[in-house]
């Protein structure tokens, strides 16, 4: 991940999920597992993307909560 000051910082992440309605999840996305996955991805990205790399060392709860 890019950071704003434009660091360069290697993340790791546990996704949780839960499907709600299986029939749907089915039926209309064709691998729910990958698109989960992207999403969770392409979101950690736009967060840290936002901060700096002080920001992400000091503020680890507040990028969890924003997260979630």
């Amino acid at each position: 991940v890019l950071t704003k000051d434009s660091v360069t910082v290697s993340v790791d992440g546990v996704v949780y999920y839960r499907v709600q309605n299986a029939t749907l999840a089915v039926a209309n996305i064709t691998n729910a597992d990958a698109a989960t996955r992207l999403l969770a991805q392409t979101t950690l990205r736009n967060v840290l993307g936002t901060k700096n790399l002080a920001e992400i060392l000091s503020d680890r709860e507040e990028i969890a909560h924003s997260m979630q």
